[in-house]
């Protein structure tokens, strides 16, 4: 009878922590930190409406109230300044972090978050998308593939150095990159100006496909996420309705999105072949 009592009481116990659990979420991007200062380590960027969970304690240093956070396991910090805290969202939650992520839209394929993969802080921002995006890019890497998540994540992290640190880039420059683990890693995001298509950036977003198509297409687990990512962003409005879709090479001089890929979506909806 005891023992019953004592796993009754720790199931409400726990069901009340559950309940009652707070997080912290961001009102703008925000760098994490290691610790309660604006000269500790940046563990990484988290964008707008993404929150980690709330371990109750402040501290003050620098002129900012710094807010203790739990980073996948880690203890971490925010600047109270740009984020709001109140009861966790289950929906979407991830890991031992409770990260809710705004780029997980209803109706999106898997989306791994900056943080998930590992992603280098900016460097600066370029700023938010001025209108809903008339323009979807085609991509490839031109790089290998990748058919698992720690695959894909070595990669896209290699693709963020490249940008970063040989193109002196502020980050990396796609919206969104698709493995042909069936997953969409997040890059710039929904609504962040990227600098993936030259004098588009800021009217459309980029989507690359992780891999090099220049005699292949892609699978069909990448094949349908980047299908199903677009149209989760006409569906809630961060694509418009009636936009056009490109390949890299329709707007610039490029072979990207390589040869087979190009070929191959030329048979999607919205395609139109730009005249240069």
């Amino acid at each position: 009878m005891i023992p019953r009592i004592l796993a009754s009481l720790l199931l409400i116990t726990s069901a009340k922590e559950a309940h009652s659990k707070q997080c912290a979420c961001t009102t703008d991007d925000v760098n994490v930190r290691s610790g309660a200062s604006l000269h500790a380590q940046i563990l990484t960027t988290l964008p707008l409406h993404e929150c980690l969970t709330y371990k109750e304690h402040t501290q003050t240093a620098d002129g900012y109230t710094w807010v203790n956070v739990d980073y996948h396991g880690q203890d971490a910090w925010m600047a109270h300044t740009y984020v709001t805290i109140g009861a966790c969202s289950t929906a979407g939650s991830s890991g031992s972090s409770g990260a809710h992520s705004g780029v997980q839209l209803s109706g999106c394929p898997h989306i791994v978050t900056r943080s998930e993969w590992g992603a280098r802080a900016p460097t600066f921002h370029s700023g938010h998308l001025p209108g809903i995006p008339k323009y979807a890019f085609i991509h490839h890497g031109e790089s290998p593939g990748c058919h698992t998540k720690a695959e894909c994540m070595r990669l896209v992290r290699s693709y963020q150095n490249y940008h970063m640190d040989t193109h002196q880039w502020s980050d990396i420059g796609y919206s969104f990159i698709i493995g042909e683990d069936g997953n969409v890693y997040e890059g710039r995001g929904w609504d962040e100006i990227g600098a993936h298509t030259l004098n588009y950036n800021s009217v459309g977003l980029g989507f690359c496909i992780i891999g090099n198509f220049k005699d292949h297409v892609p699978n069909d687990a990448a094949l349908d996420a980047v299908k199903q990512l677009v149209a989760c962003g006409v569906a809630n409005h961060k694509i418009s309705s009636s936009y056009i879709l490109h390949g890299h090479r329709d707007v610039g001089q490029t072979d990207c999105p390589g040869t087979k890929l190009y070929e191959l979506i030329q048979s999607w909806p919205h395609y139109s072949r730009h005249n240069k």
